[in-house]
Formats: structure tokens, C-alpha cells, sequence
């Protein structure tokens, strides 16, 4: 069984890790905010990413729905309850946003990361 390439391998870990800090920074936002129902949707998402490594199309296209989702909601969200929020709830909120749009963007654009998953499920197969 070949080994993915080096550059596939580093698209890889360029979305693991946007994908951490997108975790660390909800984790953060949600235990300021105090909401945890919002812990389920956190490790459901986790989940989702775990098979999207695995080189899995229906999580993939599963997490891109799920960020895309994402990003209108973080934006009405502070929109909405802007008078409610802490200043930090809803920095935070709109960086969530951002780095939401960059992950989908990144999963659906990258070439390497395409041919990283490529390998992925053929080494499945």
C-alpha cells in the first residue's frame, strides 16, 4: 500500500488543524456562554471529521454542509442578539464564522487535500 504524497499529507494537517482551532474556540465560546446542549453538537462534528479523514465523501460533503450551515447562523446569531451578547461572545462568534467559510472553501477547492482522500479510499477499497 503507497503512501500519500507529502503535499497531500500537509493538506491533510492544514485542515486538521483549522478544524482544531474551530473546536478549541466553540469549546471556548460554549463554556462562556454556558450552553451545553451545544457539547453534543460539538463531538457529533468531531465525529463527522474523524470520517472525513478516514477519506469518507458523505462526511465531507456532511461537514461542509454543516460549516456552510454555520456560518449564516454565527452571523444572525450576533446580528440578532447583539444587545444580549458579551463582546467576546460575539468576536468570537464571527471568527467561528470566518474560519467555517475558510474549512469549506479549503475542502472544496484544495487539490491536495482532494488527492489525500482520493488515496484515502482507495486504500479502503
Amino acid at each position: 500500500m503507497s503512501q500519500p504524497d507529502q503535499s497531500a499529507l500537509k493538506a491533510r494537517n492544514i485542515l486538521i488543524a483549522m478544524f482544531s482551532l474551530l473546536c478549541i474556540l466553540d469549546v471556548a465560546l460554549v463554556s462562556i456562554a454556558q450552553d451545553r446542549w451545544a457539547i453534543g453538537r460539538i463531538l457529533l462534528t468531531a465525529v463527522v471529521m474523524y470520517f472525513v479523514i478516514q477519506g469518507q465523501k458523505w462526511a465531507k460533503w456532511l461537514l461542509v454542509g454543516i460549516c456552510s450551515l454555520l456560518v449564516p447562523l454565527l452571523i444572525a446569531l450576533v446580528f440578532a442578539l447583539s444587545s444580549k451578547l458579551s463582546t467576546l461572545l460575539m468576536v468570537g462568534s464571527l471568527i467561528m464564522a470566518v474560519l467555517s467559510t475558510l474549512i469549506v472553501i479549503y475542502m472544496v477547492t484544495s487539490k491536495d487535500l482532494n488527492r489525500y482522500f482520493s488515496h484515502k479510499r482507495r486504500a479502503h477499497s
